[in-house]
């Protein structure tokens, strides 16, 4: 048997991401931020002894697509094979949702609704006549709260018994009556769709009305005459245009239907969620907390940190003397198994220590919701650079990696918006660099002097974009949800920093050993000694670093991690505390590699996503930033 295909559908923060990571193997990455599944996500799952391929399309308000994510769901769901939708509707948020349920009912694809959220609804007093809802659509509606699993087998199991079932016709709501006659006799002279085109005759008759661009042409040009027609008369007896006519029309379907299956049992106190949120979106309040939140966050990587860091020492010490006899026996194999070490001390003593707690905070972080509230307090602030609290989306994401930090530009609605968040996420400190930051300040400068790295880097950031901006057009304003706070998951805050564990381990780890035998043979080559003359002129003449380091740059293109690895065998340091920078020293150059050139897989992405060009501007940007940075910095520090 053809494996069956189910996508999930709904509106932003519906819940689509988490249902997904419940029923399959395959976990997707899930954040509390509008419009943040801007990729298909798809997984195999078995059910019933049958095989489905399951997928997660980005979240959309409408098929009328109004950013690149939207359009993303709408063309696969006009041109894709699909035996059944499962529609994600927020219970929190009813009759808003239920305007995407009537639109998906009007495209006639087979469909089942995960009325999500529902214990959010409850606790909020709003009691949802599921049954009375199904009877009223014709289609299979399960309750479900997706994020602690319930009512997702008996969702999955409905669903089996849809597909195994003989399709028949959607039940659709007409119109008023003015507006339904034009529909109808617009779909009775349109020819039917091709066999690849989904979607019904009157799908496409109404939306020839609605948005003809989504019509195909052949069905366009055969209803040219009727549809002038139709529309005229639309606009004249309604005063308004036709587009804002059906949109009405669907309003009033929703805003219908939700008042028939559901009540509202008055509350008797204010709910935790509106509480919470008269602080944290407070304009003075929320700011002050936002502060503390952050240096709390920072100031438990540290103490983590160095906690993790206390217990690996004593293991990886005990390796060292186990190679002394190399030495004697080859010195290729002497080299390459110190090279080796260093490596794996460097990864596992150095690196993951700081990585490991960031993670998983950042994890717990992305899933409580508190993101869009950071979007809202900051709008006003970014805008002052030139861009808007939207993209903050992408610049939390750029602090694990800004590889996918770029993808999730895409949120954003205009390319003059993403063309400058683009290119200042390279500057971002990512995960990786923060590990750096981390272990460095912790071993020769102190945890303020991270903070004051963090502040400065901001600056330059904000100083950087203001400039930039200059040379485009004014940004957008902010048009966006601020979804409920929630208790994050635990169990999703686990596997997403088990997912990104693997990752590193499987795709940092290797190139860090690899790197780090390298720079050994580089050393025992005397090719180091050139590359370090080639930096001399910027690093000893300008920032007043050892010309050694400039190894450590080549090496950091591949990946961040590098850096602090290559610190230590390039100035021939046996751990990072050894290392012959004073606190000066050691700020201006994190200060520098903090900014400076984009990792390799950044730099693909870029070229990828945007451009080779912008990809190369972004590169020179970023070095000249760098360079300008940590010079002020150093001056900063003599002035001082």
């Amino acid at each position: 048997m053809n494996d069956s295909k189910i996508v999930l559908v709904g509106q932003p923060n519906a819940g689509k991401s988490t249902l997904f990571n419940v029923l399959s193997d395959i976990k997707a990455a899930v954040s509390n931020f509008a419009g943040t599944s801007v990729r298909i996500t798809q997984s195999t799952i078995q059910l019933e002894g049958r095989i489905f391929q399951l997928l997660d399309l980005p979240g959309t308000y409408s098929l009328n697509a109004s950013d690149d994510a939207e359009k993303i769901t709408r063309d696969y769901l006009l041109n894709e094979k699909i035996d059944l939708i499962i529609n994600v509707v927020d219970s929190t948020l009813l009759a808003r949702s239920l305007e995407l349920t009537c639109e998906l009912l009007e495209l006639g694809l087979p469909l089942a609704i995960a009325l999500n959220m529902q214990d959010e609804a409850e606790k909020r007093g709003l009691k949802i006549d599921h049954e009375k809802l199904e009877r009223s659509l014709g289609v299979p509606v399960v309750p479900t709260a997706a994020l602690h699993g319930k009512g997702v087998l008996q969702l999955m199991h409905r669903c089996a018994q849809k597909l195994a079932a003989p399709l028949l016709p959607l039940a659709h709501f007409p119109y008023t009556a003015h507006i339904e006659a034009q529909v109808q006799r617009l779909a009775e002279s349109m020819p039917e769709p091709s066999g690849s085109q989904n979607g019904s005759q009157r799908f496409y008759a109404i939306k020839a009305i609605e948005n003809p661009d989504m019509v195909p042409g052949n069905m366009r040009r055969s209803i040219k005459t009727e549809l002038a027609a139709a529309c005229s008369q639309i606009r004249d007896f309604h005063q308004l245009e036709c587009f804002e006519t059906i949109a009405c029309e669907r309003h009033h379907q929703a805003m219908k239907l939700s008042e028939e299956i559901s009540e509202f049992v008055p509350r008797k106190t204010i709910h935790l969620h509106d509480r919470l949120d008269r602080f944290f979106l407070h304009p003075l309040l929320g700011r002050v907390f936002l502060i503390g939140y952050f240096l709390v966050f920072y100031a438990a990587i540290f103490i983590i940190g160095n906690i993790i860091n206390r217990w690996l020492d004593p293991v990886l010490n005990r390796i060292p003397p186990l190679l002394l006899p190399l030495q004697k026996i080859s010195g290729f194999f002497w080299v390459t198994a110190d090279g080796l070490y260093q490596g794996l001390a460097g990864s596992l003593g150095v690196v993951l220590p700081y990585f490991l707690p960031l993670i998983f905070l950042n994890a717990l972080f992305e899933d409580s919701g508190y993101l869009s509230r950071i979007a809202f307090l900051l709008d006003g602030l970014l805008h002052r650079i030139g861009l808007q609290g939207k993209a903050v989306a992408a610049f939390i994401l750029g602090f694990g990696c800004t590889a996918p930090a770029i993808y999730a530009t895409r949120i954003l609605e205009n390319k003059r918006d993403r063309l400058l968040s683009a290119m200042l996420l390279p500057f971002i400190p990512c995960s990786a660099r923060n590990a750096v930051i981390f272990a460095m300040t912790a071993a020769l400068a102190g945890p303020v002097w991270a903070l004051v790295i963090y502040l400065f880097v901001l600056l330059v950031i904000a100083a950087t974009g203001k400039v930039i901006s200059l040379f485009l057009a004014k940004p957008s304003g902010l048009i966006m949800e601020i979804p409920d706070l929630k208790v994050p998951s635990l169990r999703n805050a686990l596997v997403n920093t088990g997912r990104k564990l693997k990752e590193f381990f499987l795709t940092a780890v290797p190139l860090l050993l690899l790197g780090s035998v390298a720079l050994s043979w580089l050393g025992q080559l005397n090719i180091g000694a050139w590359i370090d003359n080639m930096f001399s002129p910027l690093l000893s003449g300008v920032l007043g670093l050892p010309a050694k380091l400039g190894t450590t740059l080549v090496f950091g293109f591949f990946r961040k991690e590098l850096i602090v690895i290559m610190a230590k065998q390039a100035l021939g340091a046996s751990s990072l505390a050894l290392l012959p920078l004073s606190q000066g020293q050691t700020v201006v150059f994190l200060v520098f590699v903090t900014l400076y050139f984009p990792c390799f897989t950044t730099f693909v992405v870029m070229g990828k996503e945007f451009s080779w060009k912008i990809a190369g501007a972004s590169a020179l940007l970023s070095v000249a930033v760098a360079t300008l940075a940590a010079y002020l910095f150093k001056i900063l520090l003599v002035v001082l």
